[in-house]
């Protein structure tokens, strides 16, 4: 019974069991260096000394750790792809402060690659498909890469394609005009130059832009609704305040809704009680009356007019002609007229006109 306890408090002590909880992981970063972790099952309990080396090259000292909270959870080692380091076999060490081995690392790298994911993504639209172009590390070369695409379309599940080797352009037959896509691209070492189990992570999201999505244009229309009950409820509100505010505030009143005048109400006095008689109404003496009204007579002024009058004789060869003498007086408020029939001479006719008379 002892026994079995004391085993249980040794298995669990720090240090003894470290060896079997605590596993080292490293992973060649787009063919630049190397990251070894050791946290995978959460942080360490204490500051470990990470020691490693390539194939037929001596062991050296983590030059550079990763810390969280203080403490060590990993370290960067160098790499050099000229040397194909991945092909070789790292072997690594980690020693706890007593310096006991916690963990141990000997395997190669060749399958442990993980690339950037690609970046610059483009689409284009060529009638009557959609195309899709990006760029990818130029750490490797265009074939010794597997590229992978997926793709939604209006925010529904993704779409995985098939993996293809040294493309960087994908093609989507007829799309359609009234939805929105969405793509990303992945990226890892293909078969040709050692095939890796590790994929890029995904690249950004690139959209085709003249493309409106489903559920945006009803977040769209929501957004819509819920404006315009708040622009109805503020116009409510301004209006109560101003109802008070013309309530209770007479110059406000006066300037907002002006007071149109009344005629009658200046008038009434001309009306009721002087019938209309602007004279009276305004007191206006009789002298100043009397001096409007005319006070002269117009003269008479005769008007005489002469107009030639043709006769004929059945007696005689030679034709007569006689003036008429039609004379109009003009005066105020009357008028008369008298005519006058004189010979005419057998050669010449000539009127002489008679003064007028003055009386």
């Amino acid at each position: 019974m002892f026994f079995t306890i004391f085993l249980a408090l040794l298995w669990t002590c720090p240090g003894s069991a470290s060896k079997f909880n605590t596993n080292i992981k490293c992973v060649v970063i787009n063919l630049e260096y190397v990251n070894c972790m050791w946290d995978e099952d959460g942080l360490p309990q204490e500051n470990y000394t990470f020691r490693s080396r390539y194939e037929a090259l001596p062991e050296t000292e983590c030059q550079t750790y990763l810390k969280v909270s203080d403490l060590t959870v990993g370290c960067r080692v160098s790499y050099s792809e000229e040397k194909l380091n991945r092909f070789n076999t790292l072997h690594a060490w980690l020693y706890s402060a007593n310096g006991s081995v916690v963990a141990e690392h000997h395997r190669s790298l060749i399958n442990m690659v993980k690339l950037d994911p690609p970046y610059n993504l483009t689409v284009e639209m060529k009638n009557p498909e959609l195309y899709l172009y990006w760029n990818s590390s130029n750490r490797t070369k265009a074939g010794c890469k597997t590229s992978q695409v997926r793709y939604k379309i209006n925010n529904k599940n993704w779409q995985l394609q098939t993996e293809s080797t040294e493309r960087n352009s994908f093609s989507l037959p007829f799309p359609s005009a009234q939805s929105r896509y969405e793509f990303q691209v992945r990226v890892k070492m293909s078969d040709t130059c050692g095939k890796s189990q590790i994929w890029s992570a995904w690249s950004k999201s690139v959209y085709c832009g003249s493309m409106k999505n489903v559920n945006d244009t009803e977040t769209s229309s929501g957004s819509s609704a819920a404006l315009m009950v708040l622009y109805t409820a503020g116009a409510a509100v301004v209006l109560v305040i101003l109802s008070c505010l013309l309530v209770h505030s007479e110059r406000l009143r006066v300037i907002l809704v002006p007071v149109v005048p009344n005629p009658g109400k200046n008038f009434a006095d001309l009306i009721d009680n002087y019938g209309g008689n602007v004279e009276n109404w305004l007191s206006i003496s009789k002298e100043l009356q009397d001096g409007f009204k005319p006070n002269f007579t117009e003269r008479t002024c005769p008007v005489r007019e002469y107009r030639l009058v043709s006769q004929s004789s059945s007696d005689s060869d030679n034709s007569q002609s006689s003036l008429t003498d039609v004379s109009t007086d003009y005066q105020p408020m009357h008028s008369y007229s008298s005519a006058s029939t004189l010979p005419a001479p057998a050669q010449t006719t000539q009127a002489t006109p008679t003064a007028p008379s003055v009386l």
